[in-house]
């Protein structure tokens, strides 16, 4: 474990120094474990992340750009009913622990100044976050935990906040530390850190690394080690990322920061930015391919449905021939046994006994005559499920590679194309989230990640002499390129890999490509996504390359 309590410590040290006396000017809840708080201090506004991720539970400054949802959620709303407007007083680490207490001071419903407590706990699953009255009354969690759910503390709006008790020895109290030291025999990384509040296995593990090279006595060392001076190093010890407050590593590769919130930012952005997109896109994804599943069998139905109808022409045929051999039946028979010289076979056809030998054939004629009307109807419906396939599997190919913003278009989309029911919201129209790249020949090229973002740079944003590229009869992305007149082949190499890797062959070698002018790209009417037909198209075959892509420029 990185984030001890020593490191949250220093952690709550250096966010009190950036952040004291700034004032929150705005909360936003990333995803459903992110939040963060825009605090404005001396004319700059600083970006405080909180993650309450069971597995990248973390706090500090950010320095990166945050897709941020339309819509607040409750406890977001409450958040900012409380704090947005109060002056951060301070932040400080509490009990030597992974637990970090803010002061701000706003005012209440009366206009009154109120020292509210807002408190995170860093403690993996148990992550939480906190807002509490200056008594200690929890005024809302993130996490409610019920007195009866079988863990040591309960939080609940009205109760008390109380801290973790875990019988460990605090860290600055350096009398019952020197006793400990004294009445253990043999110090090991478990009694070390199952003694002393605030040491994880690595810090406990340095601690006795030192231990027998230096002529300073167990408390000296301790001390030193606790009061060490603040050198945030990342090192990469067996292919994995490993970090502390100060290099604790004998060996890896290893990188220093400036700050804590700067390596905490490096390390965590990219995981973050994954395990949000994932929290969305689990149940949107899980819906497109319930979807996709369910049409699939639909079709299969529905053709084996109109192959049957097809075949209907018998029940024409057995009409006919009850009709010709009709001097030979009689009502009351079951079958009628006779040649047929259109089919070249010997036939029985069923009878109802209770039906003359003429409305036999007029029941075989109702039949075929259902059964032509049921093919065209059939044949639209499997047209249809074939369009509904085709778009919820375009679909699950641009999920793959769609930012947070990319997910929120995908499911405003499916609400409005009423796959996913929801209250309408009222939001602000905003201009979609596409992508803007420069290829070397400082041209712009404009990616679309979903439905809405391929509509809009395709029968919006689009001149009609510019060009645009999708891969051939693979679900995939529009591409604009901004530019008239003949493309170079790299303007072109550049497009045709973008459109390769966002699609559904991304992983292809010798992907087709079609490139054709804009004027000649024209959208289906009536049909789900953002499906067109074009002409006068060429063809390029690539190979699609990320790291061609990353070499681009990225507005």
């Amino acid at each position: 474990m990185s984030m001890d309590g020593r490191f949250i410590r220093k952690l709550a040290q250096e966010m009190n120094r950036d952040l004291a006396d700034g004032r929150i000017n705005k909360i936003y809840q990333l995803s459903r474990t992110d939040f963060l708080f825009v605090v404005h201090k001396d004319g700059v506004s600083k970006q405080w992340f909180l993650s309450l991720s069971p597995q990248y539970a973390r706090t500090h400054l950010s320095w990166n750009t945050y897709d941020k949802p339309a819509s607040p959620t409750g406890f977001c709303m409450l958040l900012r009913k409380y704090l947005e407007g109060g002056l951060l007083k301070t932040i400080e680490s509490v009990n030597e622990d992974r637990i970090i207490r803010s002061v701000i001071e706003n005012r209440n419903d009366f206009g009154e100044k109120v020292s509210y407590h807002l408190i995170v706990e860093l403690m993996g699953k148990y992550a939480n976050l906190l807002l509490t009255a200056p008594d200690g009354t929890i005024i809302d969690c993130y996490k409610h935990v019920s007195p009866f759910d079988g863990q040591q503390r309960a939080f609940l709006k009205g109760l008390s906040y109380e801290l973790p008790q875990d019988g460990k020895i605090d860290p600055t109290n350096l009398s019952a530390i020197a006793t400990f030291f004294d009445t253990t025999l043999e110090l090991t990384e478990r009694n070390l850190v199952d003694g002393i509040r605030g040491l994880s296995p690595l810090s406990a593990s340095y601690f006795l690394s030192i231990l027998f090279n230096q002529p300073l006595s167990r408390l000296e060392i301790f001390t030193r080690l606790i009061d060490h001076a603040v050198e945030p190093t990342l090192a990469i010890v067996k292919e994995k990322p490993k970090f502390y407050y100060f290099d604790v590593f004998p060996e890896g590769e290893k990188k220093t920061y400036p700050s804590l919130s700067k390596l905490l930012d490096d390390v965590f952005f990219e995981s973050g930015q994954l395990e949000r997109t994932k929290q969305v896109s689990k149940n949107i994804f899980q819906l497109i391919k319930r979807e996709f599943e369910k049409n699939k069998d639909k079709l299969e139905k529905l053709t084996t449905e109109l192959r049957e109808a097809k075949n209907a022409g018998i029940q024409r045929i057995y009409g006919d021939m009850i009709r010709q051999f009709q001097e030979s039946v009689k009502k009351g028979d079951d079958v009628l046994e006779a040649f047929s010289y259109e089919l070249d076979q010997e036939v029985k056809i069923p009878l109802d006994r209770l039906l003359t030998p003429n409305r036999n054939a007029m029941a075989y004629y109702k039949r075929y005559k259902k059964s032509r009307v049921a093919i065209g109807h059939l044949e639209t419906q499997i047209a249809l499920t074939k369009q509904e396939i085709a778009y919820f599997d375009l679909l699950m190919t641009q999920i793959e590679t769609a930012s947070l913003n990319d997910l929120m278009e995908i499911t405003e989309e499916l609400k409005a194309n009423r796959y996913l029911a929801a209250k309408p919201v009222k939001t602000t129209v905003r201009r979609p989230n596409f992508d803007i790249y420069v290829d070397p020949e400082n041209i712009e090229i404009v990616v679309g990640k979903n439905n809405i973002q391929n509509d809009f740079i395709t029968h919006q944003m689009a001149n009609a002499n510019e060009w645009w590229f999708h891969t051939k009869e693979i679900p995939g992305s529009h591409v604009l390129v901004k530019a008239v007149g003949e493309l170079t082949e790299t303007t072109i190499r550049a497009a045709a890999n973008l459109a390769a890797w966002h699609s559904k062959a991304r992983m292809s070698s010798s992907v087709p490509v079609d490139y054709t002018m804009v004027k000649n790209v024209k959208k289906i009417p009536g049909v789900p996504g953002s499906f067109v037909t074009i002409t006068h198209q060429k063809t390029i075959y690539i190979d699609p390359d990320k790291t061609k892509i990353d070499a681009l420029i990225k507005k």
